[in-house]
């Protein structure tokens, strides 16, 4: 268990606990419950309010507890495969209510004509009818608690061993006084006993709120104490960089920064003299501009012999950055790329070069990692997109390093509350303005019935020599969803635009294949990509202005957005179409919200909103909370109030 989550200092084994024995034990250990610790935080997963409420003052569609007299004989009816229905009438504050249970055969038995009976279940206001969920024989009133526990045992059963935890136990750790002052909550040890044992909702509301204010905390003192040992005081991490060749240089660049890449530029080389090793994520809307920034900061780096890194997530990252920054610096940068698919040859120059110090900027993939590939003194790291990295790949190119300075880089716009979270220990840059000239993305969405007009558009495109994306969810037919496949719309465009015109690329396809194909596109000697997202990141075509999305309610909001940021790289007027059936209110408004808004972190929040902070990356992200009470979505401004009480306590600890 996290030490967040250990409030007794005593780690007693729940062997210890009375009524536990070896089969017990196990059964605890299978849950995840090893000692008192664990016990007390797991929480109960849901709550019946066993107080009887009076029925004219329920609502429609209400979860109830209430009681009365039944009133006429219980009638058992079997049908569809053993399912059976159980009717009778109830006398429930005088009203005549109807009262059917499924599925529950032998309560036949438990509802005797003319006594007093209690039942649990959901009030159709206007039928006067109740969907009983189960029948109450414990009259006391209050509360029953749900816990998971995975039909190894009896919640009642649990509850003693908790019981027993807060009876016998000291609880150590609770919020400063101050805090539980200043935000109106209650000692930890109480509301986790009221989360257990509830007696009414005002307490466990509060309760809630309390232990995910404690929650929410720690995980920010966590991140402080993260932060402190990242950040070593040393000399040695400082680039004393030569400013003005820096300010010659960026006078030479062909284009005017936008003001939110001069503040970034300034973040970073601001970073560069400090004593501390730098830990900053540089967060920019796709085609913002962060190439540019990265690539201002290398050239800081070269002005003092040193050297610089970009690792990407894949071959196709990696060449669109090598080729990017080849484009933007010319001959100022040494730029070198070291793929998986570099020729031996081709890599062993690299190498060389790399070891004497030639190279000022070495673009690649996970082939980075590699223990022959040896820096001569490398000085600044920019992994890209690094939630797609795991944690030991990062470390590795890490300890190549001569200085430890460290930019991470995102085209995914994240969400503030994430941010916090997931980067919490970094400083965070953000580019939100757009390079001049470039147009928002015109966003529309159309059905498969008006196929014609979205092929009418693409004809458009091409006759005025622009290049058109065309994404599809699925490689092969699905046999259960009714959705267009790359292959089938692949055939639909050759028949409609030539083999001439039309080329096809997907994530089963062989690397080199895959490349060969994504170059006929680049080199505009194919006008049309059909393809699934492997185009999401990592392909860089100014002369595409048309984006075609098939079955669009398959793809979360951050996924359109990316595949949006495909088009609108040049000051042309840039189209998104999305083809979508929609079958769901939720895909619906996916829908509605991506022709709303070309703004990435408006986006973001909204994704955030309904897809829920574990999925936000496509992939579970493995460095995010997974807390007990405390919803990222739902708790944010809590979240910010929790990390700023954080900040000050860990600040008069004596932390950076």
């Amino acid at each position: 268990m996290s030490a967040m989550y250990e409030v007794i200092t005593s780690k007693t084994s729940v062997s210890q606990l009375n009524g536990v024995g070896e089969k017990t034990a196990e059964k605890l250990h299978a849950l995840g419950i090893h000692d008192v610790n664990d016990v007390v935080f797991h929480l109960p997963t849901g709550y019946v309010n066993q107080s009887v409420v009076d029925l004219r003052e329920a609502a429609h569609e209400s979860s109830i507890t209430v009681e009365g007299t039944v009133v006429t004989e219980p009638k058992l009816a079997f049908f569809r495969r053993g399912m059976s229905r159980l009717t009778c009438f109830m006398d429930i504050n005088g009203i005549h209510t109807k009262v059917v249970f499924f599925n529950q055969p032998y309560l036949k038995e438990k509802l005797i004509i003319n006594e007093f009976a209690r039942l649990y279940g959901k009030f159709n206001k206007n039928k006067l009818e109740i969907n009983g969920q189960k029948l109450i024989y414990d009259t006391s009133p209050g509360y029953t608690v749900r816990y998971s526990l995975n039909k190894t045992m009896h919640a009642k059963t649990f509850s003693k061993f908790v019981r027993e935890v807060f009876e016998n136990y000291d609880f150590n750790h609770d919020l400063p006084e101050t805090i539980k002052k200043k935000y109106q909550l209650i000692p930890l040890r109480e509301a986790l006993y009221r989360l257990h044992f509830p007696a009414d909702p005002d307490s466990l509301h509060q309760s809630r709120r309390t232990v995910k204010f404690y929650e929410l905390y720690q995980f920010q003192l966590k991140l402080m104490h993260k932060r402190q040992k990242e950040r070593v005081r040393n000399e040695h991490y400082i680039i004393d960089y030569d400013i003005e060749a820096l300010k010659h240089f960026t006078r030479t660049l062909p284009f005017e920064l936008t003001g939110d890449q001069k503040t970034s530029v300034n973040d970073i080389c601001r970073d560069f003299k400090q004593n501390v090793s730098m830990h900053r994520l540089l967060q920019g809307d796709v085609g913002s501009g962060k190439t540019i920034v990265a690539g201002i900061c290398v050239y800081a780096v070269k002005t003092i012999g040193e050297q610089s890194v970009v690792m990407v997530p894949t071959e196709v990252l990696a060449n669109q950055h090598y080729e990017s920054f080849k484009e933007t610096f010319k001959e100022e940068l040494t730029i070198e790329k070291l793929t998986g698919t570099t020729s031996k040859k081709e890599k062993s120059r690299i190498l060389e070069d790399l070891a004497m110090g030639n190279i000022d900027l070495l673009i690649g993939t996970h082939a980075l990692i590699e223990d022959d590939v040896v820096f001569n003194r490398l000085s600044f790291i920019i992994i890209d997109e690094q939630h797609r990295f795991g944690v030991n790949q990062r470390q590795k190119l890490q300890k190549k390093s001569y200085r430890k300075n460290i930019l991470y880089m995102t085209a995914t716009p994240i969400p503030r509350t994430l941010s916090i979270t997931t980067f919490g220990d970094m400083d965070v840059s953000i580019i939100r303005e757009m390079p001049k000239g470039r147009k928002p993305v015109i966003t529309s969405w159309h059905t498969f019935d008006e196929l014609d007009y979205v092929m009418g558009e693409v004809k458009a495109a091409l006759n005025a020599e622009h290049s058109t994306y065309v994404v599809a969810p699925l490689i092969e037919e699905s046999e259960t969803l009714d959705l267009k496949n790359v292959n089938e719309i692949y055939q639909t465009f050759i028949s409609a635009f030539g083999e001439d015109t039309v080329e096809l690329v997907h994530g089963r396809m062989k690397p080199e294949e895959k490349n060969s194909g994504m170059e006929l596109f680049e080199t505009l000697k194919k006008k049309v990509l059909i393809s699934t997202t492997v185009i999401e990141v990592g392909i860089n075509v100014p002369n595409a202005t048309m984006m075609v999305i098939f079955n669009a309610e398959r793809f979360g909001l951050s996924t359109l957005h990316q595949l949006r940021g495909r088009v609108g790289r040049s000051d042309k007027q840039s189209y998104c179409l999305l083809v979508s059936q929609p079958q769901t209110d939720n895909a619906k408004l996916r829908m509605e919200i991506m022709t709303s808004t070309s703004d990435g972190f408006e986006l973001s929040e909204r994704d955030l909103e309904m897809r829920g902070p574990g999925d936000f990356f496509g992939v579970r992200q493995s460095g995010l909370p997974q807390f007990k009470v405390a919803d990222l979505t739902e708790d944010y401004r809590m979240l910010e109030y929790a990390r700023k009480e954080a900040v000050s306590v860990f600040e008069q600890m004596g932390g950076v």
